[in-house]
């Protein structure tokens, strides 16, 4: 399958982050590309002004052109979306979009970016260094990056390829990388994983087709990880293991890359001893999860040939990504962030970040759920992760379209916040519970939310469904 060949091109589903990805590396190819998507965004906004035609709503089979050549599909389609049938009746190759980066790709020197949580913000931070390395790299990320013209694409010249890669429907098997990083294992996208065990045995899989002799920076401190490591033969691979010291697990044959950190002012100090010297690196980032991201992302780029200054450099300026922890404005002098957490881990690790930077004020959160189906199967973690705010706003579920399921009909938020009400006695917490509350939708939570706000505050807005887009429109940010 030659996707260089492809000319005339349309997409199912353009509207998603990685999608749109996509998108943006065929119109620089040169191809024409026709396209749809279910609802109207702020991403479907930006691809009209770059002259893709979108056809917004109810996917339909006259939306494909007579001269299409393929289509590429969001995994969020079904296979009998009338677009991707019209692909099956005039015999279209009809590819995902993670497969087609695998083929368009795959003659390139592929960094996979993988791990339950902080694979938007490492893959960002590689890819920053390797740029300011003069390396040139192709990056591809689920998120936005300030300064980048493509926001969640930069093309460069080279044969360095950076790619997050999801484990969301198995999506990063499309690929055999010459590098990879995983940042950690946990049991997430329950509608896909029946459980953990199932989730490691992808890693595992993705671990035995990467390529012979290539560069692994695991995360020492998760069990899952080094569960998954233990199957390959290292001897084939150079496996570096980053965490501290304390906490790292072994095996032998791996190398290690040790990682402190404290909290400055203003900036997170990251101590790095690695390949026989010590290096300190200085961020603005918050908290032990972003020091982790920033130990793997400046390793890699050590091992691809990026020299000391450049990554220092780069750590020091790099400032974030597009709602995760995201500055985006004041609220009666209260500043508001919108984040992009939503497992519970995610949300209980941002928390605690945001309470060791600024321990004297008050957290207020307001959470949106992701999902009936991983709200229903991380319930129990969900109840006990926001101990670390002190008020709370509990949206009512964002249930991902394409993916809701019939026995997942009777979950809510109304549901989560009895039981985090009903168990807050028996376990040691800043959250009062006069300050739970529930919100039926985005825009009465966010509402709500800005009623709790008191000078001194510190508030979250997190979620990965609409809620950011509920929070711009009150604010009257521009998307």
């Amino acid at each position: 399958m030659n996707v260089h060949a492809w000319k005339r091109i349309h997409l199912v589903g353009i509207g998603g982050i990685n999608m749109s990805a996509v998108a943006k590396l065929l119109l620089a190819s040169g191809a024409t590309l026709t396209s749809s998507d279910l609802a109207a965004s702020e991403i479907t906004d930006e691809l009209k002004a770059k002259g893709i035609k979108i056809a917004i709503g109810p996917h339909d089979e006259r939306n494909v052109p007579a001269d299409c050549q393929a289509i590429i599909h969001t995994s969020a389609s079904r296979d009998d979306n009338p677009e991707r049938l019209a692909a099956k009746h005039r015999n279209l190759p009809d590819i995902s979009n993670f497969e087609f980066l695998g083929e368009w790709f795959k003659d390139k020197n592929v960094v996979l970016v993988t791990g339950t949580h902080g694979k938007s913000t490492t893959t960002a931070l590689l890819g920053s260094i390797c740029t300011v390395a003069g390396l040139d790299p192709t990056v591809i990320i689920g998120s936005k990056v300030a300064g980048w013209p493509d926001s969640n694409l930069r093309i460069g010249k080279s044969n360095l390829v950076i790619i997050e890669g999801d484990e969301y429907a198995k999506h990063f098997l499309s690929f055999h990388p010459k590098a990879l990083i995983i940042n950690n294992i946990e049991l997430d996208h329950t509608d896909v994983f029946k459980d953990l065990e199932d989730v490691r045995h992808t890693f595992e899989r993705l671990l035995r087709q990467t390529k012979h002799g290539a560069t692994i920076v695991v995360n020492g401190e998760s069990e899952e990880v080094m569960k998954a490591v233990r199957t390959i033969k290292m001897h084939e691979m150079k496996v570096i293991r980053f965490g501290r010291k304390e906490t790292i697990k072994l095996p032998s044959q791996a190398y290690e890359a040790i990682m402190n950190y404290n909290r400055g002012t203003n900036v997170t100090n990251i101590t790095i001893k690695y390949s026989g010297s010590e290096r300190l690196l200085q961020t603005p980032l918050i908290g032990g999860f972003n020091a982790m991201n920033v130990t793997a992302a400046a390793v890699m780029a050590k091992e691809l040939g990026a020299k000391d200054e450049a990554i220092e450099s780069a750590v020091k300026d790099f400032k974030g990504i597009w709602r995760r922890m995201e500055l985006i404005g004041e609220q009666a002098g209260v500043p508001i962030y919108s984040d992009y957490g939503h497992h519970p881990t995610a949300v209980r690790e941002t928390l605690s970040a945001v309470k060791q930077a600024f321990p004297d004020k008050r957290i207020v959160l307001c959470f949106q759920p992701h999902h009936k189906n991983r709200t229903k199967h991380l319930f129990d973690e969900l109840v006990t992760c926001f101990d670390q705010a002190d008020a709370l706003v509990l949206c009512e579920i964002y249930d991902v379209p394409g993916r809701s399921a019939s026995e997942d009909a009777d979950m809510t938020s109304q549901k989560l916040l009895e039981a985090i009400k009903s168990k807050l006695e028996a376990r040691i917490s800043n959250l009062d519970p006069k300050n739970v509350q529930y919100a039926s939708d985005p825009a009465a939570a966010i509402k709500q939310t800005f009623a709790l706000l008191k000078p001194g505050d510190i508030c979250i807005i997190m979620g990965a469904g609409d809620i950011d887009s509920a929070l711009r429109d009150q604010m009257k940010i521009k998307k």
